[in-house]
């Protein structure tokens, strides 16, 4: 009686290894990262790794579960979600399903997996979009939520992006200041608990913060050596990046927009896209990482990334507000000696009753200081055109 005990324990496990491995498994590669999902037993969706690119197909699926890959608000996990709906009939609670997934090639070389998930009890589909540029080692992630109930649903909050990571030590480096001591570099060990970076300021939001984050693994971060994630929000306005390392070490990483004030009432059939969501894992520190963005930057986002660029002389830093016709003339003909491309007058040309000499007037009035320019730009123009250097100027739209 108690073979037969063992022998139907181990017939039941046996059944329940096949079954997960049956289950879809869900693979987003760069050249260097693997990012890899599993469906559960439950229908539910985990991540189960991210890291260095596995290659071996046992060793994918002997990873564990892991971590639910888009946690939603009012389940059994108490940890901050990257989704919470109220539904018209007002239950703050979803349940997100697996229900497929695809992947195809974009003509840029890049590949998209969307991972499509539904709740069983509301018509609530979200579509979570994973662009892998495998060149560069970038992935952009965004999700699409929408719905068919009767009436609007109300976003509370939707994250771009959720990460989970498993390592024994985690070192967070943000960036943060204000004019004239911008990007001031602190790095920090996280420890269980919650800690945010994120900007309330709308429109300004980068001038205390920066959008711009990276999580070394196990050891502080170094520039050559290493395993660093790194990311960045392409958003303009509030954002939030949220490091949350639970009970078991693990650390989830939640990026978005700021959900602070930042309520959203859907109608059916409408698709609210996220904000993108960039990310690079090196392997060989945060100098690789900054390298990875700064090829993707290139080839995908700066207009004719790969050619040469003009080089540039702005008066600001050698004049300031102080300085007359003549002293621009002579830094128009240093540019040309010095084999500059283009120089740019910068603040302090304009204005008379209130005369641009200081920072504290003459914003709006776009006629040129007769003092400092009796001949106008055109002067300045013609002198650049002489010399072979082309001629910019700046304007301050600002209050």
């Amino acid at each position: 009686m108690k073979l037969k005990a063992i022998l139907l324990a181990g017939l039941l496990c046996l059944s329940g290894i096949i079954h997960a491995a049956d289950n879809p498994v869900i693979k987003i590669e760069t050249a260097t990262t693997s990012l890899i999902f599993r469906v559960g037993d439950n229908g539910r969706l985990y991540q189960s790794y991210l890291g260095k690119r596995l290659h071996n197909e046992a060793d994918i699926r002997h990873l564990p579960q892991g971590t639910e890959g888009y946690l939603t608000h009012g389940l059994e996990d108490y940890y901050e979600p990257a989704l919470h709906i109220v539904h018209n009939d007002g239950n703050p609670s979803t349940l997100l399903k697996y229900t497929s997934h695809s992947s195809q090639k974009l003509a840029d070389g890049a590949t998209e997996t969307v991972i499509t998930l539904n709740d069983d009890q509301y018509p609530i589909t979200v579509k979570l979009h994973y662009v892998a540029y495998p060149a560069e080692n970038i992935i952009k992630t965004f999700s699409e939520i929408s719905h068919k109930e009767k009436k609007p649903v109300s976003l509370q909050k939707y994250a771009s992006s959720m990460l989970h990571l498993n390592r024994n030590k985690y070192f967070l480096t943000e960036f943060s200041g204000d004019w004239s001591h911008e990007a001031n570099v602190t790095e920090r060990e996280l420890a269980y608990g919650k800690k945010v970076i994120d900007t309330k300021l709308g429109a300004r939001a980068n001038m205390f913060v920066s959008p711009f984050f990276q999580v070394s693994l196990d050891n502080p971060s170094e520039e050559n050596a290493g395993e660093v994630l790194v990311g960045t929000l392409g958003w303009t306005g509030n954002f939030r990046f949220t490091f949350e390392v639970d009970h078991q070490n693990h650390l989830r990483v939640i990026s978005g927009i700021n959900p602070y004030a930042s309520e959203y009432s859907l109608p059916a059939n409408e698709v609210f896209r996220t904000p993108d969501f960039y990310f690079t894992y090196s392997l060989n520190g945060k100098g690789q990482a900054s390298r990875n963005f700064h090829d993707w930057a290139r080839r995908y986002q700066v207009k004719a990334g790969d050619e040469t660029r003009m080089t540039l002389l702005n008066n600001w830093e050698a004049t300031y507000f102080d300085f007359n016709e003549d002293k621009l003339v002579a830094l128009i003909g240093e540019a040309k000696h010095l084999g500059v491309d283009m120089f740019l007058l910068d603040d302090g040309w304009f204005a008379n009753k209130y005369p641009r000499s200081s920072d504290h007037q003459g914003l709006g009035d776009w006629t040129e200081t007769a003092d400092k320019l009796p001949n106008g730009i055109g002067k300045l123009t013609a002198e650049a055109k002489q010399q072979g250097v082309k001629f910019g100027s700046g304007y301050k739209n600002k209050g």
